[in-house]
């Protein structure tokens, strides 16, 4: 049974724990401890159902597991085949290098990092202990939009035209997520996932031209709209906000092909409109979670169930983390091409 340990246990910690409850009871894995530096963190008043909906509501039962204050004592304490890190954007290298230096594959949370250097020294440090290092770009598991990327790859609709991806939101609850030097603002946390999208779905573009508004003062841009410039004849564009007044999230997807639009929404969900005879197709997908089949993956590789990670490298990462740099040049330059 593959161990595992999990630092950081905020609203993303807990998420990812309750669904590694879900996996332990498969016998995929096992959760042996949690680290964390706020000792608030496994205290009650937190139901599954807060952080993962249709999860049960009773409350997590932290004694069921080793706690610790740190990732270290963690580390020097348990014996662990991989470890996830959930802790805040600005502490992943330092936290993801702490456990790949003891032998103990890493799983971390998106984003990669803040900095190409930061990124390289991650890569560089998995490759000189000889173990998994992946990033939790949790779409490239998600179901439907392993639809498109099918679509790309099988030709079934033909020729990929471009797209458009969006999402939304109310504001995160921690401070850290509005400094532009510490979570990279709303760009790098929230957008940052149709960026890998779209780099992931389509490749590197030629360049970026992207505006962006700073609405909490030190952010990194709370609101941004990308067109991306393809040498390919793609039309792709995005945008994002997480200043919406209204609380919760929505996103939306709309991929045009030769044969037909993929379509998704959290009002109809995913469909595929034929181009031909306007037929409307639900296509099949695994509706799970998309961080519990990241996760699942990602103890598979450790385990040896599946060989190689072919959809989740940490270098395809690190360009994702390039995109969005360049995308933050273009909006501080206002709106200026900037080239990759």
């Amino acid at each position: 049974m593959v161990r595992m340990g999990i630092v950081g246990v905020g609203a993303m910690g807990r998420g990812h724990l309750g669904n590694c409850e879900k996996l332990e009871k498969e016998g995929k894995l096992q959760v042996v401890a949690l680290a964390d530096t706020d000792p608030a963190a496994f205290g009650g008043g937190y139901t599954k159902s807060d952080y993962l909906p249709g999860m049960e509501k009773d409350s997590y039962r932290f004694s069921k597991y080793a706690l610790y204050a740190s990732a270290e004592e963690m580390l020097d304490k348990e014996k662990l085949d991989f470890v996830l890190i959930a802790a805040p954007t600005y502490e992943h290298e330092k936290l993801a290098c702490q456990v790949m230096e003891r032998g103990v594959h890493c799983l971390s949370e998106k984003p990669m990092a803040l900095n190409l250097e930061q990124c390289d020294r991650m890569i560089a440090c998995s490759e000189k202990n000889g173990v998994h290092l992946m990033i939790g770009q949790c779409l490239r598991f998600a179901g439907i939009y392993r639809v498109v990327k099918n679509y790309m790859e099988s030709g079934e609709l033909g020729e990929a035209w471009g797209g458009f991806y969006e999402r939304g939101g109310s504001k995160p609850g921690r401070d850290w997520f509005f400094r532009r030097e510490l979570g990279g603002g709303g760009l790098f946390d929230q957008h940052i996932h149709d960026v890998d999208m779209v780099q992931y779905l389509y490749g590197m573009p030629r360049a970026v031209s992207t505006r962006g508004r700073i609405c909490i003062p030190g952010s990194g841009y709370d609101m941004c709209v990308t067109n991306y410039i393809y040498d390919a004849p793609y039309a792709v564009s995005s945008m994002n906000d997480w200043i919406k007044a209204e609380r919760g999230f929505g996103r939306s997807l709309r991929a045009e092909f030769e044969k037909g639009t993929v379509l998704c929404d959290d009002v109809k969900g995913l469909r595929v409109i034929s181009r031909e005879d306007g037929k409307n197709i639900t296509p099949e997908y695994d509706p799970r979670d998309s961080h519990l089949i990241e996760v699942e993956f990602f103890s598979d590789l450790v385990a040896g169930r599946v060989k190689e990670n072919t959809i989740c490298t940490p270098q395809s990462c690190r360009e994702t983390i390039r995109l969005a740099l360049a995308e933050a040049e273009s909006a501080d330059r206002g709106g200026e091409l900037v080239s990759l």
